[in-house]
């Protein structure tokens, strides 16, 4: 019996020091927003991925709300702009019913809202 107890103690060290890989797993969010990011901080701030954008291919534009009486607004990177707002770098300069015109660096640049 002693012999059983010993035997059993001596793989429980041996297998005590073994640890076992784990996989690492990176989500691709496919140019889209990734949804295991929080939307809100531990503080409880809004966060936007909207503040990090520094060049053109940084611009995910994935609404607008069209009103010509009121004025429009378009949703970029998750953040709600109008015309005359900056977001990163670019500033929103026209939004139309299907694309958002942008001033970047001096240059105009039109992107046209998808149907993804």
């Amino acid at each position: 019996m002693m012999r059983k107890i010993l035997s059993f103690t001596a793989i429980l060290l041996l297998f005590s020091g073994y640890s076992f890989a784990q996989e690492v797993f990176e989500y691709d969010a496919k140019d889209k927003r990734d949804p295991f990011v929080p939307l809100v901080s531990e503080s409880g701030a809004y966060v936007s991925d909207a503040y990090g954008v520094s060049s053109i291919k940084d611009i995910r534009l994935e609404g607008i709300v069209w009103d010509e009486s009121k004025g429009s607004i378009a949703i970029i990177n998750g953040e709600i702009v109008g015309e005359g707002q900056k977001v990163g770098i670019a500033e929103v300069i026209k939004i139309e019913k299907d694309a958002v015109l942008f001033e970047i660096d001096n240059q105009e640049i039109r992107i046209e809202l998808s149907e993804d």
